[in-house]
């Protein structure tokens, strides 16, 4: 891996630095000092974003050279759900912004719960609405803005919308609607199928598409989400993450023969790319990651491509499996030898 020079990284610092302001509302932002980047972090995750981007790993040499454009499968989508985790900055929201225009395309209301303010600032969803208090279900896509709310609340926000809209499609069902859910280890924690003051929100994920309810999570921890509520998302995109209880769990999603080395793909993927897995089919996505400041229509022309994936079966250590033939021979000769000396 090759190591960014300090300008390289102060560069970088300073753009993450301006971004942030602008994403926090700040009109004019002014070069930060080096001291403001290195007490920020933003130095650290600079230097962090420049060394992956710098990062050439064996994966590249197993893509074709003419990818395909990727497209969302609709029926697929409402059948079996979408999720999508990596770290922070790695594309996430982006995958899942283009899989909203699509559902929109065909007149499918998508609904986003974002606490972290990156939908009402980057995607093509033009209403939003800021707190907790919803009054009746939304007949436009949407984003409810919950960022300034505490998790008990969001948690409570999701709850009730769940049984809101399970009601109201078991008495209309004239609209089919799918609900994204940001951050989504906060609604989703590991035990909340089990818990009663989450019983709305499992009926939903449970019954939901049998009301034409589907949802999608987008998430940095991949191990944090409930396993049970896993079962119901079919769709996965895993991006980088380098988190050792994430890397443990994804790796169960593949097989036995895969898992060695699926780790090491996750470790190695840069921004914008993640490893597809429905069912059998595996392969690799690319989506140009949309800048913080970039305009709402622009998103709509940024196209994801999809390149077959190879992942190889482990390399099996010959020389161990040699000497251990060898050691039960030599083990053998000497029972017989020792047989025939009595």
């Amino acid at each position: 891996m090759t190591m960014p020079k300090k300008t390289e990284i102060l560069e970088k610092a300073r753009q993450l630095f301006i971004e942030q302001g602008y994403r926090s509302g700040m009109q004019n932002v002014n070069s930060p000092e080096d001291s403001e980047l290195l007490e920020g972090g933003f130095y650290n995750q600079a230097m962090s974003e420049l060394m992956r981007n710098n990062h050439k790993s064996e994966i590249e040499s197993e893509f074709i050279a003419y990818p395909n454009e990727f497209s969302v499968d609709i029926a697929e989508a409402m059948k079996s759900g979408v999720f999508c985790s990596g770290t922070t900055g790695t594309g996430k929201s982006d995958i899942l912004m283009f899989v909203a225009n699509q559902l929109m395309k065909k007149e499918i209301l998508v609904v986003v719960f974002d606490g972290s303010q990156d939908w009402q600032n980057r995607s093509s969803i033009p209403h939003v609405q800021k707190g907790s208090y919803i009054a009746e279900i939304p007949q436009n896509n949407i984003v409810y803005d919950l960022s300034s709310v505490s998790v008990r609340t969001q948690q409570q926000t999701i709850e009730d919308f769940c049984r809101k809209i399970m009601q109201y499609q078991a008495e209309h069902h004239t609209q089919k609607f799918f609900i994204i859910f940001e951050e989504a280890h906060t609604y989703f924690p590991e035990g909340c199928m089990r818990a009663r003051r989450y019983e709305n929100t499992v009926r939903m994920m449970t019954q939901g598409r049998n009301f034409g309810i589907r949802f999608a999570c987008i998430t940095q921890f991949a191990s944090l989400i409930d396993k049970n509520a896993m079962r119901y998302m079919r769709q996965r995109y895993f991006g980088y993450t380098v988190e050792p209880n994430d890397l443990e769990y994804i790796q169960k999603f593949f097989s036995k023969e895969q898992t060695q080395t699926i780790a090491e793909k996750l470790k190695s993927l840069d921004v914008g790319s993640f490893i597809y897995l429905n069912g059998d089919k595996t392969q690799l996505i690319h989506i140009e990651p949309f800048e913080s400041n970039i305009h709402r229509e622009q998103i709509l022309s940024k196209i994801p491509h999809v390149e077959p994936l190879t992942l190889e079966k482990p390399k099996h250590d010959t020389s161990k499996a040699i000497a251990t033939l060898i050691t039960a021979f030599l083990w053998f000769i000497a029972i017989l030898y020792a047989i025939s000396a009595r």
